[in-house]
């Protein structure tokens, strides 16, 4: 459910809670995000404490189960010995019940503290973030599971997280992906037949068949992941630009935090950027299905001059080449690097599309401002 927008008599909370949901903590002053950063760390870091405890009981049970393969030699172990009171299946359910829990228990101490005040939300944080220090590496051998080094690493990521707002930006892109779901249909409508006359001709091209059927997934990955950053590059410009533009236009003269401006780009950076995962997905699903009714195995044969591979381990059986999942793969990483140049240069789809982003930017800024007249008033 959606925060409602706050009133000029609203409180300061009111304001940092909003501004938390257009997706900009870092509008919140410094002061306050390090006051809070216990109290909203809280719920990540006693699900994060159960989480690593799963993964020693984990490892102690691999510890076991070594053990045992070493005592029996290189014969298997007859299964029917092993009983429900084993320590190996002990530590397995133990496992599987502390991964179920640990979002739920999460999810619980995050609602809790909220009912709290700042001093006792503040111990439960503490609390929280000592559990995730020691009762992995207290609870089992040190050999087991995540030890000291690695749950003192996780507890700096949650606390530094926290101060920038990365759990407010991580439920602002999920809303941000709801809500491009209802708009892809007008997306792919402007964008898909244009790119398809040209995208169309690279896939029933033998060319691309042949370079792809010769690359391992590391190279395929890569090639991907090149596209993946030029896609980011060139919509992180573009935005730049814009907001600059947009900014001088309407709040001339407007000082902000270096953090702030970040934010700021950040957010319809990430807006874009998931219109283009997601129609990169659509286009990727797409080309596996056209793949797979019009390309039969003769011809992808006669195409790479190899017989085809099938996929293995769980999508074993899936009625798809390995050739066609990366050829498909990089036709979408194109797709969606287009879509940024779109994005870029086509005026009817900045209308459409980029537009509202600036525009919920700028309402953003205004908030920021009404947030600060409430912290002066208070």
């Amino acid at each position: 459910m959606p925060t409602p927008d706050p009133t000029p008599a609203s409180s300061r909370g009111v304001h940092e809670e909003y501004l938390r949901s257009l997706g900009l903590p870092l509008m919140i002053v410094p002061s306050t995000r390090s006051r809070e950063i216990l109290i909203r760390s809280a719920g990540v870091s006693a699900g994060l404490a159960v989480a690593t405890t799963g993964l020693s009981a984990l490892d102690r049970s691999n510890d076991y189960a070594v053990a045992l393969l070493e005592r029996v030699g290189e014969d298997s172990p007859d299964l029917d010995d092993i009983g429900l009171t084993d320590p190996i299946v002990l530590l397995l359910l133990l496992a599987l019940g502390l991964f179920v829990a640990s979002p739920i228990l999460g999810w619980l101490v995050a609602r809790m503290v909220r009912g709290l005040g700042r001093v006792p939300g503040s111990v439960v944080g503490l609390a929280s973030a000592v559990a995730l220090l020691v009762a992995a590496p207290l609870t089992f051998e040190r050999h087991d599971g995540p030890g000291p080094a690695t749950t003192s690493l996780l507890l700096v990521g949650v606390l530094v997280g926290t101060y920038i707002g990365a759990g407010s930006l991580v439920r602002w892109a999920a809303r941000r992906v709801r809500r491009e779901l209802g708009t892809m249909g007008h997306m792919v409508a402007r964008v898909l037949p244009v790119l398809m006359l040209a995208v169309l001709f690279l896939f029933f091209s033998a060319e691309i068949w042949q370079v792809m059927v010769a690359l391992s997934w590391p190279r395929t990955f890569a090639v991907v992941g090149v596209m993946g950053l030029l896609t980011v590059l060139l919509v992180a410009i573009t935005t730049r630009d814009d907001l600059h533009d947009e900014l001088e236009a309407r709040a001339p003269g407007r000082e902000l935090r270096m953090s702030e401006r970040i934010n700021i780009l950040l957010v319809p950076v990430l807006a874009t950027l998931i219109q283009a995962a997601l129609f990169a997905c659509l286009v990727f699903l797409f080309f596996v299905f056209l793949g797979w009714i019009a390309i039969p195995e003769a011809t992808e044969t006669r195409w790479t001059l190899r017989p085809t591979e099938d996929l293995g381990g769980l999508l074993a059986g899936v009625p798809v080449s390995v050739t066609l999942v990366r050829v498909a793969l990089t036709l979408a990483a194109f797709s969606a690097l287009n879509l940024a140049a779109a994005a870029a240069s086509d005026t009817a789809h900045r209308a459409r599309f980029v537009r509202p982003m600036i525009d919920e930017v700028v309402h953003g800024l205004a908030a920021r401002e009404t947030y600060h007249r409430a912290r002066r008033r208070g």
